[in-house]
């Protein structure tokens, strides 16, 4: 079988050595390499170890200095700025399998006195007892349901149509936004009984109603746990009784309607106790806290919202237990 020998793509003639890892074409005289590579020096792999130091680890550009030689603050703070960005330009990581139940939470900022909030969002798969974080919105103003519903417009197609159920506190609007999705809604229990301890505390003695308060949540624990018939109408019972007499404090009467109405809200991981649920935001609370310690010295809106999509990258996911390792 005859040898087919190269030929240039200028002219098409005949190519022959030029050194090492060039070809020239006899014709035009014209050279190339072979093997093209990115001209200057070869850039070191730093970017996410840079990224991880700061946010995860809390160390500031300063402490850094000691990675980059010579290179000064405002050296370190560009490379840490490109290196954010390139990070957050990036494609998001991979989800485990669903289906899932989207736990969600707002945190807020201040900028030179305007509100700022953080719509944070995660995913956390029936079988499994980690939730994975999503890219989070920030938007100026005040929490609003309408941001929240772009938000999950805005999520992947093959997460949204995983989704099965929706665990968030008390904002108004949530429960409906679950009914248009065909979501299950779960509402935060601990928030609830945040609400009706309010005021507790050593001098608890010297607070208005606080013997029928103590007796409220203690009912309270029953009928959001009870998988029991005879006693969670027995503790039904009790709270309609303790809303009904003049020494009940307005606000916990408040509650107590507000959990008698919004009932199937709270009961959702018993309903539906295939969906494990969890049974609070606790793990999303918390999350905001270090997302807060993190973006600590974020000074623009744009800062924050890198700062915690890279944040919320790295750190991937976190413990949330569902309905059958939670207590109230």
């Amino acid at each position: 079988m005859a040898t087919q020998h190269a030929k240039s793509a200028c002219c098409d003639a005949l190519v022959r050595r030029f050194g090492k890892r060039r070809r020239q074409c006899i014709h035009c005289k014209r050279t190339w390499s072979i093997r093209r590579k990115r001209r200057g020096p070869k850039r070191k792999r730093t970017a996410r170890a840079l990224l991880a130091r700061v946010l995860l680890g809390g160390h500031t550009l300063l402490q850094e200095a000691r990675h980059f030689g010579s290179l000064g603050r405002s050296g370190i703070a560009r490379r840490f700025e490109y290196a954010l960005r390139s990070f957050v330009s990036a494609s998001a990581p991979r989800l485990p399998r669903g289906p899932y139940a989207l736990v969600v939470d707002g945190v807020y900022f201040t900028f030179e006195r305007r509100e700022w909030v953080l719509y944070l969002m995660a995913v956390k798969p029936i079988l499994s007892h980690r939730m994975y974080f999503l890219d989070p919105v920030l938007v100026k103003g005040r929490e609003r349901l309408e941001v929240w519903e772009e938000a999950f417009d805005a999520l992947p197609a093959s997460v949204r149509k995983q989704i099965r159920a929706l665990v968030s506190d008390g904002l108004p609007g949530f429960r409906e936004l679950a009914g248009r999705r065909r979501w299950v809604y779960q509402r935060c229990h601990f928030h609830l009984l945040a609400s009706l301890v309010r005021g507790k505390g050593m001098r608890r003695y010297r607070t208005r109603g606080s013997v029928l308060r103590e007796r409220v949540v203690k009912n309270a624990r029953v009928l959001l746990g009870s998988g029991s018939t005879a006693i969670y109408r027995r503790a039904r019972r009790a709270l309609r009784r303790y809303a009904g007499n003049p020494s009940c404090p307005a606000y916990v009467r408040k509650h107590i309607c507000e959990l008698l109405d919004r009932e199937p809200d709270f009961r959702a991981f018993l309903t539906h106790s295939a969906l494990s649920l969890p049974t609070t935001t606790n793990a999303m609370e918390s999350t905001g806290r270090i997302v807060r310690k993190a973006t600590r010295t974020a000074r623009t809106p744009e800062s924050l919202r890198l700062r915690a999509v890279a944040f919320l990258r790295l750190k991937r996911s976190v413990t949330c237990n569902g309905s059958c390792d939670t207590q109230n």
